[in-house]
């Protein structure tokens, strides 16, 4: 259980060198949730972990005074890993951290714009086994903001200095199991947190996704 709950750790550790998030804030996330990690661990009667990746259907709204955008949802992709941590036959726990390719597309006075945001996401969420194949789960999500780039007709910028570092959401969705270890499941994450530093160049901005991914149990109980 010692050695499962030191992989995690390390995981997440070297998801921050990865990616650059040597903020103070991961910093203490990383701490935190190393040490809820063991106390959650210490009451549980199963744990598993694993991998995940998918289709990140993700897309931004844009809000303010007079402001209409009709924005398009943009492909991109979630990775990353699992570790669910299970007090009875039904519930449990199951934080994550992914990499998670966010933004949106929209046409705006004759111009093409899209944006590319890349957040490293750590979901904690709440999961509850309806039988041994279906579950559900629901919880909320920190993401740490590692790229931001608009492209206007074809004219990138860097425009990373104009967002915060985090965003808040939250996260529920359905997973099916299968017994070989294999699982697959959907999910939509919706911001609570306006993004944009200065809501006078961006208004203001929120994220959301509806992702699909496959994910597959490395070590622990195979569902």
């Amino acid at each position: 259980m010692k050695l499962i709950t030191l992989v995690f750790v390390i995981f997440i550790n070297n998801a921050k060198l990865i990616f650059h998030t040597k903020t103070n804030v991961m910093k203490k996330l990383s701490l935190t949730g190393a040490i809820l990690l063991l106390t959650f661990c210490s009451f549980a009667q199963e744990i598993s972990g694993g991998i995940k990746a998918g289709l990140n259907l993700a897309n931004q709204k844009f809000s303010g005074d007079g402001l209409s955008i009709d924005t398009k949802a943009k492909p991109g992709i979630i990775v990353g890993g699992f570790v669910t941590v299970m007090f009875s036959e039904h519930l449990g726990l199951q934080p994550e951290v992914l990499f998670s390719m966010q933004g949106t597309k929209f046409d705006l006075g004759g111009s093409d714009y899209k944006s590319r945001f890349n957040y490293l996401t750590v979901p904690i969420l709440v999961r509850y086994n309806i039988n041994e194949m279906i579950s559900v789960h629901a919880g909320p999500q920190i993401g740490f903001l590692l790229s931001a780039e608009f492209e206007e007709d074809g004219d990138k910028s860097d425009v990373k200095d104009d967002f915060k570092g985090t965003d808040i959401a939250g996260a529920f969705g359905l997973e099916v199991d299968l017994p070989i270890g294999l699982g697959f499941g959907a999910r939509y994450v919706i911001g609570f947190s306006q993004i944009s530093e200065d809501p006078d160049n961006f208004a203001e901005v929120k994220n959301s996704a509806f992702q699909l991914y496959a994910r597959y149990t490395l070590f622990g109980k195979k569902e």
